[in-house]
């Protein structure tokens, strides 16, 4: 497997945003071709345009959306900008699945963060050859600790959340809870104690333990770097694990279900617990409701994956119809790309299968493919593979009644990848981008999806 199809999030946050306008960077003939501007096949749409008159008309309470990809949903900014680009229009309905993927390894939202003490196991569909208890996030994580209790921390900025559901294949085994107190899982430094030995000096122990020389010197009370064989040091640091206060006092809140909970005006911290003792507890998610009307929406991505990746899995399709999603956009592609055995009838014969599972569950309304954006390999090489694969996206799109968007052609084909970078619109892979990339992507994405809707209304 090559590299690139493994890159997670954490160096990408952290680069700078950059102070440009979108509206500036849409007019940019070297990256965007508003000529592929379009949804294709639309009136594979109609069912959902028509659920969204009756949302703007009253007569219906929300529509949901979900997204369905790898690391470019994984990631927060594409679907956040999607979310938001509908949102802002048809009212916000929630901020739908959100999963503990910081507790899984990986990276993962920035507007609601988990933290859980306990040993969690995580497999991501694409490490898993199909045994796995792979559900709607795409990861399989679990415990085998009654004990466990996972912190889930709404940030500000979010909507006020009303109701939570549990997606899980046994929800009633957890609960959900808040506490007097707050921050109540905390990342506690455990102390190890290292006897010298001769050749040892500080900078080689500091870097066997990943920890510095200075919080050494500090740890121990030592002016110099003086050492002695046989000496003992404290090496402060070298583990870590999450801990829960023990003065911590849960409310538990309301469920009728065991499902679904009303969460309290005002909270900002949850915590999810074990509801009794069982042999294992199998986490998907939660699902966030503001109880409003609008747009429900549901990020679901996994670094890495493909369309395969998720057919290995028949609860994943289970879950997903039920959600009961009023518009499914697909936007995979991308990894596929990056294999040098796979082929374009690999590529057909795995989305047919995809499509397959979703028809076997009823999932027969508005589904709306993405090509993959723009990329490279190895930093340096145009990965000509996804402007052919997109290409077969569409075609298989209008082969099997599903809308198309040609994000890849949009963004002017991998060619123009050095374009993007240049603009400061990617990072260093050439794979991924960085926020405002994303944000330009998603804006003219929802602009095509509400001017089909626009033509549907005349």
């Amino acid at each position: 497997m090559i590299k690139q199809l493994l890159f997670l999030w954490l160096g990408i946050l952290a680069l700078p945003v950059i102070a440009q306008d979108v509206e500036d960077l849409q007019i940019n003939p070297l990256l965007i071709d508003r000529s592929f501007q379009e949804i294709k096949n639309p009136l594979v749409l109609n069912d959902f345009f028509k659920k969204v008159v009756e949302l703007e008309n009253g007569t219906r309470s929300q529509v949901t959306v979900v997204q369905i990809g790898d690391s470019h949903v994984q990631g927060p900014y594409f679907p956040q900008f999607i979310r938001q680009g509908l949102q802002n229009k048809l009212g916000n309905a929630g901020r739908g699945f959100v999963f503990p993927y910081r507790v899984a390894g990986t990276n993962g939202a920035i507007d609601v963060k988990f933290k859980a003490n306990g040993d969690w196991t995580a497999v991501r569909n694409v490490k898993s050859k199909g045994n796995d208890n792979v559900g709607l996030s795409g990861i399989n994580l679990e415990t085998t600790d009654s004990n466990f209790i996972m912190e889930v921390d709404l940030d500000k900025s979010l909507e006020t959340v009303t109701e939570v559901t549990i997606a899980s294949p046994h929800s009633e085994r957890f609960k959900l809870s808040t506490s007097d107190q707050s921050n109540l899982v905390k990342r506690v430094s455990n102390t190890k104690t290292y006897k010298v030995k001769s050749g040892d000096y500080l900078g080689k122990i500091a870097a066997k333990f990943h920890t510095s020389v200075k919080k050494i010197q500090r740890a121990n009370g030592m002016k110099n770097v003086n050492l002695r064989a046989g000496q003992s040091l404290k090496i402060p640091g070298a583990t870590s694990t999450n801990k829960v206060s023990a003065n911590a006092n849960f409310k538990d809140l309301t469920s009728i279900d065991g499902i679904t909970y009303q969460i309290p005006a005002g909270t900002q911290q949850l915590y999810l617990r074990a509801a009794r003792k069982e042999s294992k507890y199998v986490l998907d998610g939660l699902l966030l409701s503001t109880g409003k009307s609008g747009v429900n929406f549901h990020g679901i991505g996994v670094n890495g994956t493909k369309f395969s990746d998720y057919n290995k899995f028949p609860r994943f399709f289970d879950q997903l119809a039920a959600i009961d999603p009023d518009l499914i956009i697909i936007s995979l592609g991308t990894n596929e790309s990056f294999y040098d055995t796979y082929t374009e009838e690999k590529l057909k014969s795995d989305m047919d299968i995809f499509n397959r599972e979703m028809i076997k569950r009823g999932m027969t309304g508005s589904v709306l493919l993405t090509s993959p954006p723009p990329s490279m390999k190895k930093r340096k090489h145009i990965n000509s593979t996804a402007t052919v694969y997109a290409y077969e996206m569409g075609v298989f799109a209008s082969l099997n009644s599903w809308a198309f968007y040609d994000l890849h052609s949009v963004s002017r084909t991998s060619a123009a990848m050095p374009d993007w970078h240049a603009a400061k619109l990617t990072s260093s892979d050439r794979i991924h981008f960085i926020k405002p990339g994303y944000q330009l992507q998603a804006q003219l994405l929802v602009e095509s999806i509400f001017n089909s809707y626009d033509s549907y209304k005349k």
